[in-house]
């Protein structure tokens, strides 16, 4: 299935983004991926570090691929001293497809035939060793930048935290509305196959849940939590539609990242 999906482009050694995008910050360098071998080591990547922290049994060295990555942009984080790649998220953006992974957990049609561009956030992974705030913050300038550049008027996406309990969900459905982080247009809610059975909602844990780093960069950016999580069975955890409307983004947050716009 991995040859499959890389055959139709592996006779061309370039592949030609949407949107060229390259920001050097101290020890390291995001851009727009542009070559086939930096698609190879994103695929692989994602499926190392999916692998070792979601727990899914795939076969080691196997690369992370469905069929979103062929009509999209990945921005990758680059080590200037190894030239390795450290870190990686997919861009879909409306301007050059109609189709969005998050339309596969979540019913969004109102969302999206709602005027504006939209920009969705994917894929997102960074290895362990380089999770520090250097990285999420030129992530966040790579981010910016790619809004800049395809003019989007709101980022989407689906952000997943490590749990499977139903009632850590109610829990952290309580605080996103105790802190005004829950939105409630657009009738977004979770497809079927992605909502809880009733025998799931019975499970009861006490385990602390750890709101992820990137979750809260959003949700400190000015984004919204819309409806009820996806169970996202597959990878054991679960998955909260985040929008950001671009004309709501904090200043502050927008003046620390922005680089410059493409005339």
């Amino acid at each position: 299935m991995v040859n499959n999906h890389l055959m139709p482009i592996r006779c061309n050694r370039v592949v030609e983004p949407f949107v060229r995008i390259r920001i050097e910050q101290g020890r390291y360098t995001i851009k727009t991926v542009d070559s086939i071998a930096e698609l190879e080591e994103v695929f692989r990547m994602r499926g190392e570090i999916f692998n070792e922290e979601y727990g899914l049994n795939r076969r080691p060295g196997s690369m992370d691929i469905d069929p979103f990555d062929f009509n999209c942009d990945h921005l990758v984080i680059k080590s200037r001293d190894t030239g390795e790649c450290v870190g990686t998220y997919r861009m879909l953006c409306s301007t050059f497809t109609k189709d969005f992974y998050s339309e596969t957990e979540f019913e969004l049609s109102e969302f999206l035939l709602a005027p504006g561009i939209k920009l969705e956030l994917g894929r997102a992974c960074i290895r362990k060793e380089h999770r520090r705030g250097a990285v999420i913050s030129l992530l966040w300038r790579g981010i910016v930048q790619y809004a800049l550049e395809t003019r989007a008027d709101y980022l989407f996406g689906c952000s997943s935290v490590k749990t499977e309990s139903y009632s850590q969900s109610l829990l952290l459905s309580e605080a996103f509305s105790r802190e005004g982080k829950l939105g409630a247009e657009w009738n977004i809610r979770p497809r079927g196959e992605f909502s809880f059975l009733p025998e799931e909602r019975s499970k009861l844990t006490e385990n602390a849940v750890e709101i992820p780093s990137l979750l809260k960069s959003y949700l400190g950016a000015g984004a919204r939590i819309y409806g009820e999580p996806a169970y996202d069975r597959e990878f054991r955890c679960l998955d909260y539609l985040t929008i950001l409307k671009l004309d709501e983004l904090k200043s502050s947050f927008e003046r620390r990242y922005r680089v410059e716009q493409s005339a």
